[in-house]
């Protein structure tokens, strides 16, 4: 039976995350939800197993994905699983699916947890490398374990909390999170005002080619953002010289994507 993975993806882990697991089954497509969110219609009528790769971010589902699934429609014989990759707590995320989901005639029949470096530079610098070696290792076993699972059907969630808080501080990022859960996810990150790119920017426009939700535009070679931020950290991320900042608490912080995944990867998963 064909099975396809959708992904959502800032820095890249997400997307490390949905190839690995489709490495591990048969039969699968995967599709980027910024470029999928694009289409007029996605038929999903050939497909057995559907699955969603996505961050958390503030403990919630990213818009984007909210609109997305908004898009789709599901029938009660399709499987359909959820791998959410974190760093810190994953709040409501699975219930958010569920309903979101539901509303789309579709059951959420499972959700897994998958940590993975830190990317959010706005509240902490990145992990020291031996430290994302590490996590990087966790999630090589994990997803031999969920496509296991995948494969067979079941049905299960896992409930954990990121028990490490190494030198840069997840309990303490998780602290800083949880002040926003009650607040709607469109009110925590429509808003870019704080971006800005400094004199190290050489008007190279990457930045505008790889944000998932045409956010920012290059205005006389330079960037300049609009109110749709996902706060998924790509243009600073991946900015080549750095110049790209968030106010000035980032100015002294080191960039963080992941290796696995190339700046060409993320033009073509956005464009």
């Amino acid at each position: 039976m064909k099975n396809i993975i959708f992904y959502f993806t800032g820095t890249g882990n997400s997307l490390a995350v949905a190839r690995d697991i489709a490495g591990k089954m048969e039969d699968v497509k995967l599709m980027s939800i910024a470029k999928g969110i694009k289409e007029a219609n996605i038929d999903l009528s050939p497909y057995d197993r559907i699955g969603f790769v996505i961050p958390v971010y503030y403990q919630k589902v990213p818009t984007i994905v909210k609109r997305f699934i908004e898009k789709l429609n599901f029938n009660k014989s399709q499987y359909i699983f959820a791998v959410v990759t974190l760093v810190g707590h994953y709040g409501t995320i699975f219930s958010e699916l569920k309903h979101y989901i539901l509303q789309r005639s579709g059951t959420l029949s499972a959700g897994f947890l998958v940590f993975m470096p830190g990317n959010y530079i706005i509240d902490y610098n990145a992990f020291p490398k031996i430290i994302q070696r590490i996590f990087f290792s966790w999630k090589n076993k994990k997803v031999i374990y969920i496509s296991f699972t995948v494969r067979e059907k079941k049905t299960l969630f896992e409930k954990k909390w990121a028990w490490f808080s190494g030198p840069s501080g997840i309990l303490g990022i998780i602290k800083k999170s949880t002040k926003s859960v009650d607040k709607p996810m469109e009110t925590l990150v429509e808003k870019s005002t704080n971006f800005n790119a400094d004199n190290k920017c050489i008007g190279c426009a990457l930045c505008e080619k790889i944000c998932p939700v045409n956010n920012i535009q290059i205005k006389n070679k330079q960037p300049s953002w609009e109110n749709q931020c996902e706060r998924c950290m790509a243009c600073i991320q991946w900015c080549p010289t750095q110049a790209i900042q968030y106010g000035s608490r980032t100015q002294k912080r080191n960039q963080y994507h992941n290796p696995e995944i190339k700046i060409s990867d993320m033009i073509s998963i956005n464009s």
